[in-house]
C-alpha cells in the first residue's frame, strides 16, 4: 500500500508566503474560474444561495442535499453554503479584515475574499469556515495513516473535506485536496453530521477516528464537533496534518485530539517554497503538540530529486530528536503521482542507510514505509533496551503485538504510545 501525503494551495512560486500576507483569492473569481461553459462561458459570481437558518448554539447549518443544485455549479459554490461561523480567527489590522488564525499563513482576509485554502472566506464580517459535509470517509487499518504506536492493528475510520493550505506537486489526495484549482478534481460533498460520522466509526468496529486527506487544520471547526463526538463515543482521535499549524489551533484542537501526525516534507526554504509553506512553522509545531500532550509521529516523504540529500534529511531527524528522541520518524517512498509522475520511485536501500544515521544519533524509533517487504525489518518496532521486535508489522498491517501493559515482555522497558487494550 501507498501512502504520500497530501496537497496545497495556489500562489505564485516566487511569492514567500509570509505569515499575515494578503491573499489574492476573491472567492467570487474562484468560483468563476471552477465552472466554464461550452465557448468558454463563466458561471456567474457570487457566494451562490441564501444563508441556512441558524443551527445549535447559534451556528448555521450546512444548506442543501449533496447534489442540490445545477449539475454545472462550481464546487466552490456548493461548499460556500456548507459553512459556519469559524472559531480560529481574530480582527485584521484594518477595519473590515480579519485574520485567520487556522494555518500558519495567518492570512489577512478582505470582505469578499478566502484565504489561501480557498475554503475560509470573509463574509458579512465574519470568517465562514468548512462544516457538516465530508469528501471522503474510509476504514482501514490505523497503520494507513502512518501511524505506528497507537492501538496497533485497530480499524480506523478517516475522513477528510476539500482544500489545502499548501500545493505539494507529489500528493496522493490531489483529487480532493487540490480540487478547487484542479479540472480533474472531483466529488461532491456528502452532507452528515458528526454523530453520523461517528456511528458510522463504531458500527465498523472502529477505535480510532482521524481527519486527513486534506488539512485538518483549515477545517479545524468540523474536525473539533466530530472529535468531540467521538471522544465522547470512546474513539482516539488523530489530525493528520501537514504541520502548518498555530499555536492556537493546536490548542484549539487539544482538548478532543489524541494524535497529531505531522508530514516533515523537506528541510530548506527552497523546498517548502515550492509547497506553499515555510519549513519553520513545521518544525515549531511538533514541538508545541509534544509540549500540549499530543502524541506526535512525524512522517517524510523521501522524493528523488527534491529531498533526497542525505545530509538534509539527517538535519531533519536531529531536529525531530531534539524535540523529543522518543517521536517516531517514518520515512517514506515516493511512487510517481501527480505532477511529479516524470520520476523514479525511492530506492529502498538509501532509506535504510538514513534510517541507520538516525538510530545511531539517538532516534529511537525509526520506520522504512512504502516498500511493502523489501525492508521488512523496519516495519517493525523494536525495544529501545533490549532491541526485541515488540510489534510485528508487514505493509502497514499489524500481526503481532508483543507488549505487556504498553512495556517489552523481555526487559520491561516501556515503550511510548497509546497502545490501548489491543496491546495489552
Amino acid at each position: 500500500m501507498e501512502t504520500n501525503g497530501s496537497s496545497a494551495p495556489e500562489a505564485s512560486l516566487d511569492d514567500p508566503l509570509e505569515p499575515g500576507s494578503r491573499p489574492h483569492v476573491r472567492l467570487e473569481d474562484l468560483v468563476r474560474g471552477a465552472a466554464h461553459g461550452p465557448a468558454g462561458e463563466r458561471a456567474p459570481a457570487g457566494l451562490a444561495g441564501e444563508r441556512a437558518p441558524a443551527g445549535p448554539a447559534g451556528e448555521r447549518a450546512p444548506a442543501g442535499p449533496a447534489g442540490d443544485g445545477a449539475a454545472s455549479e462550481p464546487l466552490t459554490a456548493r461548499l460556500a453554503r456548507r459553512t459556519v461561523r469559524g472559531a480560529l480567527y481574530e480582527p485584521g489590522p484594518e477595519a473590515g479584515y480579519l485574520r485567520c488564525t487556522a494555518c500558519a499563513h495567518r492570512c489577512v482576509v478582505s470582505p469578499g475574499r478566502a484565504g489561501a485554502c480557498g475554503i475560509r472566506f470573509e463574509q458579512d464580517g465574519e470568517l465562514r469556515v468548512p462544516f457538516g459535509y465530508v469528501a471522503r470517509h474510509y476504514v482501514r487499518s490505523v497503520e494507513t495513516n502512518t501511524i505506528f504506536h497507537v492501538r496497533p492493528g485497530a480499524r480506523s475510520l478517516t475522513f477528510g473535506m476539500f482544500g489545502c493550505d499548501l500545493r505539494c506537486p507529489y500528493c496522493q489526495n490531489w483529487k480532493v485536496s487540490q480540487a478547487l484549482r484542479e479540472p480533474e478534481g472531483d466529488g461532491e460533498p456528502i452532507d452528515m453530521s458528526a454523530a453520523d460520522l461517528v456511528d458510522l466509526a463504531v458500527a465498523a468496529g472502529c477505535e480510532v477516528l482521524a481527519s486527513a486527506y486534506n488539512e485538518p487544520m483549515i477545517t479545524a471547526e468540523w474536525a473539533r464537533a466530530v472529535f468531540t463526538e467521538a471522544r465522547r463515543r470512546g474513539l482516539v482521535t488523530a489530525l493528520i496534518s501537514d504541520g502548518n499549524a498555530t499555536p492556537e489551533a493546536l490548542a484549539y484542537m487539544r482538548p478532543v485530539a489524541d494524535v497529531f501526525r505531522v508530514d516533515l516534507k523537506g528541510w530548506s526554504a527552497d523546498q517548502y517554497r515550492t509547497l506553499g509553506g515555510r519549513v519553520e512553522p513545521v518544525i515549531a509545531a511538533i514541538g508545541e503538540a509534544r509540549r500540549l500532550g499530543y502524541w506526535v509521529e512525524v512522517v517524510t516523504l523521501v522524493v528523488p530529486g527534491f529531498n533526497d540529500k542525505e545530509a538534509g534529511l539527517r538535519a531533519l531527524g536531529a531536529e525531530i530528536a531534539r524535540v523529543d528522541p522518543d517521536i517516531p520518524w517514518h520515512l517514506n517512498a515516493f511512487y510517481p503521482r501527480y505532477k511529479m509522475r516524470d520520476r523514479a520511485t525511492t530506492d529502498p536501500a538509501f532509506l535504510v542507510d538514513v534510517a541507520g544515521v538516525a538510530y545511531a544519533r539517538g532516534m529511537k524509533y525509526v520506520y522504512v514505509s512504502n516498500v511493502a517487504d523489501s525492508v521488512r525489518e523496519l516495519s517493525h518496532t523494536r525495544c529501545p533496551g533490549c532491541y526485541e521486535v515488540v510489534v510485528r508489522r508487514f505493509n502497514y498491517e499489524t500481526q503481532e503485538v508483543l507488549l505487556s501493559g504498553g512495556a517489552c515482555p523481555s526487559c520491561g522497558t516501556r515503550v511510548p504510545g497509546l497502545w490501548g487494550p489491543t496491546a495489552a
